[in-house]
């Protein structure tokens, strides 16, 4: 990607904002708490990623959200802003830990948790800090694919496509048990279809659900750790001019 201006939220110590930098990308650094160890030169922005983002519409050619939508209470209003300080055509990149991959899916069969190691989500582990009405959660909103795809359509994005860049040896290892859910989720898709037909509700044209089951069905979202999302903001001329229902987007993967 060329570079241009990017805002790097939420921006934690600020290593990823400085190698951005170094790239050639005009950064600005938000976080709701400032860093410890701020990296000179630093341009840090205190903001709550929960409530309305202190930018102006249209500030920005790229968006980093890099492990923090899992933490927010307000992730529709989020996603909102993300469209909202984006330029037309500008791009947002969202990771958080990948709730699809097959050995999370095993966990979740057994204990309803991503991580059989990380216990069970309560009030006294899973709150990290509390300073009078802002509260820092641990990940206890975790977003899974379906919804996250959701937020961003609705937001007013597209072309999506999703990466990984780190793999489960375990959901590896599971990979003979990907064709029964490939199978099972035509099964689900054309069950949905038929019943939404003879009662006379909207079904979604096979350009969406095939988009939908290529990512979730594709190697980075049932073997990743983590799930990155990428999506384009649309011009809103470009919208205009669409024909309904038209969705495009690839499933990849990324590497470090």
């Amino acid at each position: 990607m060329r570079p241009g201006s990017l805002l790097d939220i939420p921006s934690g110590a600020g290593g990823y904002s400085q190698a951005l930098r170094e790239l050639g990308y005009t950064v600005v650094s938000a976080d709701l708490m400032p860093p410890a160890n701020r990296i000179a030169p630093l341009a840090w922005v205190q903001a709550d990623a929960n409530q309305t983002l202190p930018f102006a519409d249209a500030s920005f050619d790229y968006i980093l959200s890099r492990e923090g939508i899992e933490h927010l209470e307000n992730q529709v209003g989020f996603v909102r802003e993300c469209a909202r300080v984006l330029r037309p055509g500008g791009m947002a990149v969202i990771t958080t830990p990948n709730l699809m991959h097959l050995s999370a899916r095993l966990s979740y069969l057994l204990t309803g948790q991503r991580n059989l190691k990380r216990g069970l989500v309560n009030e006294v582990q899973t709150l990290r800090t509390s300073r009078g009405v802002h509260l820092y959660h641990g990940h206890v909103f975790m977003i899974d694919y379906f919804r996250l795809r959701y937020l961003l359509r609705l937001a007013g994005f597209d072309d999506l496509a999703v990466h990984t860049d780190s793999y489960s040896p375990t959901s590896i290892a599971m990979s003979p048990c990907a064709p029964l859910l490939w199978a099972a989720s035509r099964y689900s898709v054309r069950t949905a279809a038929r019943n939404g037909r003879r009662k006379g509700y909207p079904v979604a044209p096979a350009t969406v659900t095939d988009q939908i089951i290529e990512h979730m069905h594709s190697p980075a979202m049932l073997f990743g750790k983590r799930m990155i999302v990428t999506a384009r903001r649309i011009d809103p001329a470009e919208s205009a001019s669409r024909p309904p229902n038209r969705h495009h987007g690839r499933a990849r993967r990324c590497g470090r």
